[in-house]
């Protein structure tokens, strides 16, 4: 099923604002040196933990993961899915080793020095049966970055998969403005040794996305949607909410970076 361009540009066109403040925010401009590098790692490393989650839980509804198997739902939103997961979970570091780019990212934290104590212990909690909700409660996890992770689990027990598909295709896009990644490739050069995981990471997942993963989530989205005009304006409302959610984690780690 080709992608429903016309309510795809509908919507892009109505995310636009969203995205332009995302793009223009003062976080960017405020992380100047390897110890500010390291306290937005230290909490956009959620963020990045809890896209993996967003994905696994469309993989789920969109794909038969039980045993014995049979066959479930459309078969191209299968095909779709997991070649997302394949290249998320299973993606390749410098060498050309498998990676997921979660891993791939908590590499480049101990990399640059940046502590992953904090998400070590979150993980460690779930690895051993403690929910969600009770590891962003008892640890210190930062208000925004709990904020952010919470809203994201509401996503996903809504158990609406073109709502969960918005949030993944239009929501969760990491907007990484040129000026960005300049300043990452330029610390690459002030801090040899220091940052090339990082930057590979930005790099990678950035080529993955527009050479792969928007046109696929964009298709997703037109299949789980359809010729549904209320789906369409609920995909509207999440990919907003995401937004602003986006925004307000920005907020609180620009509030870290000004507090160091």
């Amino acid at each position: 099923m080709p992608i429903n361009q016309e309510k795809i540009q509908w919507l892009q066109q109505e995310l636009k604002p969203y995205r332009e403040a995302l793009m223009q925010h003062a976080l960017y401009e405020n992380i100047q040196d390897l110890g500010h590098l390291r306290i937005f790692m230290e909490h956009h490393v959620f963020a990045v933990w809890d896209f993996m989650s967003l994905l696994k839980s469309l993989q789920r509804h969109l794909t038969c993961v039980e045993v014995p198997w049979i066959p479930f739902g459309n078969a191209a939103n299968r095909r779709l899915i997991n070649a997302i997961v394949l290249e998320e979970e299973t993606d390749v570091d410098q060498q050309g080793v498998p990676i997921s780019h979660f891993e791939l990212y908590t590499r480049a934290m101990e990399e640059c020095g940046a502590d992953t104590a904090l998400m070590q212990e979150f993980l460690y909690g779930l690895q051993h049966g403690k929910a969600v909700y009770t590891q962003l409660e008892n640890l210190p996890v930062p208000g925004n970055t709990r904020d952010f992770v919470k809203h994201t689990f509401q996503i996903i027990q809504s158990g609406q998969p073109h709502r969960i598909a918005a949030a993944f295709t239009f929501g969760r896009e990491d907007v990484i403005p040129s000026m960005f990644r300049c300043l990452v490739s330029d610390m690459s050069r002030r801090y040899p040794g220091t940052v090339d995981t990082f930057h590979y990471y930005m790099e990678r997942h950035l080529q993955v996305d527009e050479d792969m993963q928007s046109p696929l989530a964009m298709q997703m989205v037109s299949i789980l949607c359809g010729e549904d005009e209320e789906k369409w304006h609920q995909c509207h409302e999440e990919a907003v909410a995401c937004y602003r959610m986006r925004l307000h984690l920005w907020d609180g780690i620009l509030a870290a970076l000004q507090k160091a």
